[in-house]
């Protein structure tokens, strides 16, 4: 799955910023319930929606699974590596804030969490869709009880919230392909034009519910 994941954003690195309203608008929601400072890791970075939000003087730097998004983010903001979230390439407790948004529904929640925390030496900060978006895709959102529990033993502090895809039928098929995101590991059969039609318009209602949570873990 990942290195069909690796090669899908790679693909539509150029499209993303484009189409991708509502990552762009969890990015926005994150760093601003955040306020990261000093030295932060921008986790599943892509284009780097959070770290062009992150305030100077702050040091970001950006990690990805896909080596196209990473040469996307690079050529913008700097730093970046080609990287799994679920096995930083860091030594323990080398960022200030390490942040993550719209990546870890991608992964293994607890094994990225934890990583995280071990590079971290003060604060994450995750805005993540779980549970209740996109509910007719039968996509594998993880249970915010999943996300929490992954970090319960610290101090802690969330809030879930619905962000809107402003797309509706076609555009919304769209959306899904030049974000890179129509993979679903829950159904990987190759559907039908008239199957497509049928699941899309059966989506009243697209909106992501993102759960953004800030804990403090050294």
């Amino acid at each position: 799955m990942k290195e069909i994941l690796s090669r899908r954003f790679s693909r539509f690195a150029e499209t993303y910023d484009k189409w991708a309203i509502p990552q762009k608008e969890a990015a926005k929601r994150l760093v601003e319930y955040v306020k990261p400072a000093g030295r932060v890791l921008d986790v599943g970075c892509g284009t780097g929606f959070v770290t062009s939000l992150v305030p100077e003087p702050s040091e970001v730097f950006g990690i990805d699974l896909s080596p196209g998004m990473a040469k996307y983010y690079s050529n913008i903001h700097g730093t970046c590596i080609v990287g799994d979230a679920e096995f930083l390439p860091f030594k323990d407790s080398s960022f200030d804030y390490v942040l993550s948004s719209f990546t870890l529904h991608w992964t293994g929640v607890r094994e990225s969490i934890g990583e995280m925390i071990r590079v971290c030496r003060s604060v994450i900060g995750i805005a993540v869709p779980v549970e209740g978006s996109l509910r007719e895709t039968g996509f594998p959102f993880p249970h915010e009880e999943e996300v929490l529990s992954a970090i319960a033993d610290y101090e802690i502090r969330c809030f879930a919230d619905e962000i809107p895809i402003p797309f509706r039928g076609w555009d919304l098929v769209r959306f899904f392909h030049y974000t890179g995101s129509s993979f679903n590991p829950s159904d990987l059969r190759i559907h039908t034009r008239k199957e497509v039609e049928n699941l899309i318009n059966s989506i009243k209602r697209p909106v992501f519910r993102v759960l953004f949570l800030y804990a403090r873990v050294k």
